[in-house]
């Protein structure tokens, strides 16, 4: 293998993870908005889910689908591990992705933490991929509670 070789494998991993931040979910009609994040109903859900996400204002991965918060737009098999932070909470221990997360290149938290998350102020995410580069998201939580509250009503 030439240096050349190496150079352009590596280049390309950094671009993969250097790309401008998509918004989670494009498009969609605005339904409700609150302190910092929308309520947006969207167009033909592909995974079968409520047609309502919830977003923040500013660009994000991070989206609410149903009862739980997704980390999206990631490279698919490649997430090496991540922890979370609700608040002034210690850090969450390392967690590993499952098979199915890998596969649509997505974080998913649910349950209790999801429930820690809505009852929060501010959550933030550090990944690392198997190159060892690190995504860090953090947002803020203002009005998520609120617009969870009325998306059930607000998306019939």
């Amino acid at each position: 293998m030439g240096i050349s070789f190496i150079r352009a494998v590596l280049c390309g991993a950094s671009l993969c993870l250097a790309a401008p931040l998509a918004v989670a979910e494009d498009g969609g009609q605005t339904i409700a908005s609150e302190g910092d994040w929308v309520l947006r109903k969207v167009a033909g859900s592909a995974n079968g889910d409520a047609p309502c996400i919830l977003t923040p204002k500013t660009r994000s991965r991070i989206q609410i689908v149903g009862d739980r918060l997704e980390v999206t737009g990631l490279p698919k098999n490649s997430i090496f591990n991540y922890q979370y932070r609700i608040d002034d909470e210690p850090v969450s221990n390392v967690q590993f992705p499952t098979a199915r997360m890998q596969e649509a290149g997505a974080i998913s938290l649910t349950g209790d933490v999801f429930g820690r998350i809505l009852n929060g102020r501010r959550f933030s995410l550090r990944l690392l991929d198997k190159w060892h580069e690190a995504i860090t998201e953090e947002i803020s939580l203002s009005g998520l509670r609120a617009l969870h509250d009325r998306r059930t009503n607000a998306c019939r």
